[in-house]
């Protein structure tokens, strides 16, 4: 048989790497990176590699599932694809009768292709905008502040390739495996420098000229600290801030009090780092910054750090040219595929949005009601008290809700509440949440179907052909979307296949009329948008603007140090750095029985959240939970290296085997995404229960413990203690 070969993108994280996929008949015979694409360049990771694995496992869920034991015994018997989706049209038209549109939920999770088509499902149902995801913990905070700031989204637009000075803030290879190669090649060839600010000494620490061990939470103070010294030291451009900026003078009183010397004993830098920091990237210019969730995301004081680090990027000036912060352009949509009005009011009454009351001020800038709903688990606690309305149906699509959210007690507690009369999950497996389904629902994977990449970069339209038909019965979810929503009204779905809705987007969104072999033969087609996003200093050139006047997106066509939308909603407009909520400075007493400070989160080279860990190739890399805890903190606890712990918080405990390492510092203690939900067969290693290791256990819940303005939930910079675990 002749070896079929595709030219593809692998969607297993939010990279988008392009694939080269050869394959024998339904058997994938190797995956290669693409060399031609323009945005990985022919870098790809392990675990994209392992798609062969994924593609032929035997313990996937091929077909449709319906429940017929108990909830939470994984008892199924299989259906066919009509069945399951007249269970949910059914189900859809009762509940939407009796309780209303609201009473339905349909959660999105991450690494899939299809954000756009759900919102249009949830407008065929009578709702608008993601109804539940966990954008209030890894997207809003970090978009949010930068659109306050610079009239821009999240800092994707780092160009590393051209930089003089490039600060890594909370990021490590496993996201950017094309920019690592970009940045060194150009540090080997220009003599560009590296910063490298995060909480662990990560795999590009070691590359770095500059290593700042901040302590997890503090980013915020130590932004300001950066500024503090760059105005002080007039290192800034005065034309630049004179002409392009707001709210100077404030900042520059603001900081005046965040010496070096307190913003050290803040964040554990030492000063000296502090300073010799401040003068790389306010002197060795072009710099660009590439932060990602750590700093800005996921803290009690996430917006307000965020808009700090957004204010240093905005004082050094390097803004939209070569080697700087370039604008980019980010994911496209419309009113016409999202079925959501140009002009949707999220805070009216009539957008039903659970939490918006306490928080307007995300669904305001944000568009979404994923952002309020899920502070203190609301939709959870809605499920349970049936207030402010009763949640009826929960579709999970690419969502383990019992290993995404924080406090996953409370969770589990609403997945089995009689109240909750509907239960589907779409997924690859029976995770954890699908146990309590009443409809499991087989998916295809990035090389198995007909769709586009979404998330689209810098403007371009790459095309993402599958290269092997999936498994059994298993249906990517652009054709689940689209089949369930022709049982709803098929007037609002009137594509015959998936190639038809990648066409129709295509043309709505870009301007581009295509055949399908058109599509895939163009691989990497320039739109009007890549095209626009090659020009430097478009807020020069009334680029930025659709007024088309000189400037930035804010109110006041500037970079806003000062923000009176801030200010608008009765936050603070400027940075003011606040301490979490827990730490050994805002609860010193209850410091004195958990004196560590804990961190989650950070990305494991094999594993994209708690995907996959039942995959040889990747389960090998890290066969089972654990922990990272300094020397020193494991010497006064007991602890030696692969000893079994116990991590607890104030809200529970999991455990995890200890890594006894000088990649954190004393005080601190690091715990890994992933919930090794899987068991491994072939090398053994089992499954964990989510009570037993998953991270979020440790989190707090609630409007009292996240952001005041974002309702970010603290999953980086809480407070915890470890003791070994009996034999």
């Amino acid at each position: 048989m002749e070896q079929k070969r595709t030219r593809t993108v692998c969607t297993g994280c939010h990279q988008r790497c392009g694939a080269i996929v050869y394959s024998q008949g339904d058997d994938i015979i190797r995956i290669e990176g693409d060399k031609d694409n323009p945005i990985s360049r022919g870098a790809f990771c392990g675990s994209g590699i392992t798609q062969r694995f994924i593609h032929s496992d035997k313990r996937r869920v091929t077909k449709p599932l319906k429940r017929v034991g108990e909830r939470g015994e994984g008892k199924f018997e299989e259906i066919s694809w009509d069945e399951a989706l007249d269970m949910l049209a059914d189900n859809v038209k009762r509940i939407r009768s009796e309780y209303g549109p609201e009473s339905i939920i349909v959660a999105q999770g991450t690494s899939r292709t299809t954000n756009d088509w759900g919102e249009r499902l949830k407008g065929t149902i009578g709702t608008k905008g993601w109804n539940l995801a966990p954008l209030h913990v890894c997207l809003i905070p970090n978009i949010m502040p930068h659109a306050l700031t610079l009239g821009a989204g999240q800092m994707q637009g780092a160009d590393v390739a051209n930089a003089q000075t490039v600060v890594l803030w909370g990021i490590s290879p496993i996201v950017m495996l094309s920019e690592v190669k970009e940045m060194l090649r150009n540090r080997d060839q220009t003599g560009a420098k590296i910063i490298c600010i995060d909480p662990r000494f990560n795999d590009l620490a070691a590359e770095s000229d500059l290593f700042l061990q901040v302590r997890p939470g503090s980013d915020g103070a130590l932004a300001l600290g950066f500024m503090h010294v760059i105005i002080k030291e007039k290192l800034y451009n005065p034309d630049f801030i004179d002409r392009w900026t707001y709210g100077f003078d404030e900042l520059a009183k603001m900081v005046e009090e965040w010496t070096p010397e307190k913003t050290a004993e803040v964040t554990w830098v030492p000063a000296e780092k502090i300073i010799e920091a401040a003068h790389l990237m306010a002197s060795n210019k072009p710099t660009t910054f590439y932060p990602m969730l750590g700093p800005s995301c996921m803290h009690s004081n996430a917006i307000q750090s965020g808009r700090a680090l957004a204010c240093l990027v905005g004082l050094i000036g390097c803004i939209d040219e070569p080697g700087g912060f370039v604008f980019v352009p980010g994911p496209m949509s419309s009113a016409e595929l999202t079925l959501i009005p140009d002009d949707w009011n999220w805070n009216a009454p009539e957008a039903k949005l659970i939490g918006a009351e306490k928080f307007p001020a995300p669904a305001a800038f944000c568009n979404s009601n994923a952002a309020v709903e899920q502070v203190k688990a609301r939709a959870f606690d809605a499920v349970l008290t049936e207030q402010p309305w009763p949640i009826k149906m929960m579709v999970f699509v690419a969502n383990d809700a019992l290993n995404s959210y924080e406090a996953p007690q409370h969770t589990a507690e609403a997945l089995k509440s009689p109240n909750l009369e509907f239960i589907a999950v779409k997924d690859f497996y029976i995770t954890p949440t699908a146990k309590y389904a009443d409809l499991v629902l087989p998916s295809a994977d990035w090389s198995e179907r007909d769709t586009i990449d979404e998330e689209t970069f810098k403007g371009l339209v790459i095309s993402s052909p599958r290269a092997v038909d999936p498994p059994g019965e298993c249906w990517d979810d652009w054709k689940f979307y689209l089949e369930w929503g022709k049982r709803l009204d098929p007037e609002l779905w009137p594509w015959a296949d998936e190639r038809e809705m990648v066409l129709w987007r295509v043309k709505l969104l870009h301007g581009l009329d295509l055949t399908w072999d058109e599509y895939v033969e163009g691989a990497y087609l320039d739109t009007p948008a890549s095209m626009q996003g090659k020009e430097t200093k478009k807020y020069e050139k009334g680029m930025c603007r659709p007024d088309g006047q000189p400037g930035f997106m804010t109110p006041s066509g500037r970079i806003e140090f000062f923000s009176p939308v801030m200010q608008h909603f009765g936050y603070e407009p400027l940075p003011v750095y606040h301490e979490p909520k827990e730490s050994p400075f805002s609860t010193p007493e209850l410091a004195k029985e958990y004196p560590l400070v804990l961190t989650t989160g950070f990305r494991l080279y094999s594993f994209f959240h708690s995907a996959w860990t039942n995959v040889p190739g990747q389960r090998e890399l890290y066969p089972y939970p654990f922990v990272v805890i300094n020397p020193y903190d494991a010497a006064e606890a007991g602890i030696q290296e692969g000893d079994w712990t116990e991590i607890i918080s104030p809200r529970g405990k999991v455990k995890a085997k200890a890594q006894v390492s000088l990649e954190v510092a004393p005080g601190v203690v690091a715990l890994p995404r992933p919930g090794w939900r899987s068991d491994c067969e072939e090398l053994d290693l089992p499954a964990y229960d989510w009570e037993d290791v998953c991270i979020n256990n440790l989190i707090p819940g609630g409007d009292d413990s996240c952001d005041p303005s974002f309702a970010t939930a603290p999953m980086r910079s809480t407070l915890c203690k470890i003791r070994k675990m009996e034999a």
